[in-house]
């Protein structure tokens, strides 16, 4: 069995990473999202007496910086670092305004935002990922991100000659058009990633069918979402499991005898939007592997905001004999360490740190 964490280059995501990277392995494999580029920082040096130039700021002194180039360019070197040389999954991220909506934060996704209408960049960005042999590119197909069938066979082609592995990240309207290529191409060293994004796995027992008749020979792993965008977090219960989260996906693995499945575990398919409020009503998901459903713990006082932590801390503390029996979970004993009702990057940490963990006390066990 393969897990997929599917996890974007943002603050806190990357904190998840580096945390969890002793846990990824051949069967948890973290499929990073790629927004933007990281650039190597460079400062600017006074020509005549070749020192740093400084600026003030407040009551320090700050470098002054060099506006960062192509070679500067430093994001797969950083994420190879992250997690060690552990095997990772590569998805150069492309998006429509059609999914995400208008309030998108384009300073925070610029690379993506270039992407999305310039293929040949995206080809490109996806070679240099050959540079490093524990990454394995992932050629996304989506909505109307498409190719030309001789173009992206040729495409997987190049990227195989030049990787171990690669994937090939598809959503169902595109699995007739590529058939072919996918039977043609695809070996049993690389995946196929079958994206179902927010729709339920229960609903797709046709086209599971029809991939396993198939008889592919690359691994077959089912992607989905199972947290819906539009649900808020004052709809989850307030204490107790939720059914506003399917996680099927697992069920759906077994029973058509997928090689794996991969999800957000515990967080949105969402993208950085503009603005952002300190008011909201505090949420926590905690997986619970055995039962494969979350416990759902809301403060909805929304004006409460991140203070409506500290009601809730107590009532999952109060539960850790249920959700912690072996008191082992790391999100437990971060939760325990908290001083204060911390803020809303602090428990999407959280979240996801248990969630990965769940899946990896499992396969330890099992």
């Amino acid at each position: 069995m393969i897990y997929i964490p599917m996890l974007k280059m943002r603050t806190e995501e990357l904190k998840v990473i580096k945390k969890m990277k002793d846990y990824f392995s051949d069967n948890i494999i973290p499929l990073i999202e790629i927004l933007n580029d990281m650039y190597e920082p460079r400062y600017k040096i006074d020509p005549i007496t070749s020192e740093f130039i400084y600026r003030e700021v407040g009551k320090s002194r700050r470098r002054v910086t060099e506006i960062p180039n192509e070679n500067d360019i430093i994001t797969l070197e950083f994420l190879n670092e992250l997690v060690e040389g552990k095997p990772l999954f590569i998805d150069y991220f492309r998006f429509t305004r059609k999914k995400y909506g208008n309030q998108i934060d384009i300073s925070k996704v610029e690379l993506a935002w270039k992407l999305n209408n310039n293929e040949e960049l995206y080809k490109n960005k996806m070679r240099d990922i050959s540079k490093f042999s524990n990454m394995i590119p992932v050629i996304s197909i989506k909505n109307e991100y498409g190719m030309k069938k001789n173009d992206l066979k040729n495409f997987l082609i190049e990227m195989q000659e030049k990787n171990y592995s690669i994937a090939l990240r598809i959503t169902e309207e595109w699995l007739d058009e590529y058939d072919e290529v996918i039977k043609d191409v695809l070996t049993s060293r690389d995946y196929l990633l079958f994206d179902i994004e927010e729709q339920s796995p229960e609903t797709k027992f046709m086209e599971l069918e029809e991939l396993i008749e198939k008889d592919y020979k690359a691994d077959i792993v089912l992607l989905n979402s199972p947290r819906k965008l539009s649900i808020k977090n004052g709809d989850y219960p307030a204490h107790g499991v939720t059914d506003l989260i399917d996680n099927s996906a697992r069920d759906k693995m077994y029973e058509y005898n997928l090689d794996g499945y991969g999800d957000y575990c515990s967080h949105k398919d969402t993208l950085p939007m503009r603005g952002g409020s300190c008011i909201g009503a505090a949420l926590a998901l905690l997986y619970d592997y055995n039962e494969n459903v979350f416990y759902s713990y809301v403060n909805k006082d929304i004006t409460l905001g991140m203070r409506g932590y500290l009601t809730l801390i107590p009532m999952i503390l109060a539960e850790k004999t249920t959700l912690d029996p072996d008191n082992e979970c790391i999100a437990f004993k971060e939760i325990e360490k908290l001083e204060s009702s911390g803020n809303w990057a602090t428990w999407i940490n959280v979240c996801m740190t248990r969630y990965i963990h769940q899946i990896y006390k499992h396969m330890k066990y099992n």
